[in-house]
């Protein structure tokens, strides 16, 4: 049965970065849902601004913005943005993230793994860095990172993005205890395979690596899940939220796993 209960963000103004599609856009779509207004940031501006109305239709407000996450200018350039329209910043969600291809981590070029860390570690870190002056000043924040399962394993072919996740689950850590006593706090999520256009493509790199069909990576990567599926954008969504909710208000510095069950640690 599914539940019903929303969470009151009421009043609070919302960051998301990688907002235009996949795991970024319910997150939007959620928070919205739940009363939030929302600034929806993605490289691809004309999808953020769609997402932008769709939320603005539901009698929601939301802004779009063109933001590349490894940039300092751009991100900061989108704190002044937010605060000058809505007066504050309350959530930020660093959930933009590549995998800059499917290789023995002793047969990547350099290029691909400055590529995958860049986005993925150093994205974070400026998101984080650039938001946490307004939140000081505030006394409160709720700063959201995008992890994964794949942070806390190794993986054949993907080393690279273990490595750029497991650093983010360690800054993760280390922001939330800098940061305990001041009123914000900070977690990451790590979801596991999820049901999205970049899982489609993860599963056509599989087929050019392995010769293996896409359906059938895709029924081998479903049958290895406890629950036996893949999520779904919102069951990731809904745990972003919960993370910035009045129910999260005493956790800090944790690793959510959001997996089916697949990762338990």
């Amino acid at each position: 049965m599914e539940c019903k209960n929303k969470m009151d963000m009421t009043g609070k103004i919302v960051v998301v970065t990688g907002g235009a599609s996949g795991i970024g856009k319910a997150t939007c779509l959620e928070y919205a849902e739940n009363g939030a207004s929302v600034v929806v940031c993605d490289m691809n501006l004309e999808g953020a601004q769609k997402v932008a109305d769709q939320i603005n239709s539901m009698g929601k407000k939301a802004i779009a913005f063109k933001m590349d996450v490894t940039s300092e200018s751009d991100t900061q350039a989108m704190v002044d943005l937010t605060v000058k329209t809505f007066g504050r910043l309350d959530v930020m969600i660093n959930n933009a993230g590549i995998i800059a291809g499917f290789k023995k981590t002793s047969e990547l070029t350099l290029d691909e793994w400055n590529k995958t860390m860049n986005v993925n570690a150093t994205g974070v870190f400026i998101g984080c860095k650039t938001v946490i002056p307004q939140m000081k000043k505030q006394g409160y924040g709720r700063i959201i990172n995008a992890g994964s399962q794949m942070g806390k394993t190794a993986g054949d072919i993907i080393g690279h993005y273990s490595a750029s996740k497991a650093a983010v689950i360690l800054l993760t850590k280390n922001l939330a205890k800098e940061l305990a006593a001041q009123g914000i706090t900070v977690n990451c999520v790590c979801p596991g395979s999820v049901d999205t256009e970049m899982t489609m493509w993860e599963a056509e790199q599989f087929l050019k690596n392995e010769g293996i069909p896409i359906e059938e990576s895709y029924r081998n990567w479903e049958s290895a899940i406890p629950m036996k599926r893949f999520a779904k954008p919102i069951d990731i969504a809904k745990v972003y939220v919960f993370l910035a909710s009045g129910y999260a208000d005493y956790m800090t510095g944790q690793a959510v796993n959001v997996c089916g069950g697949q990762e338990m640690h």
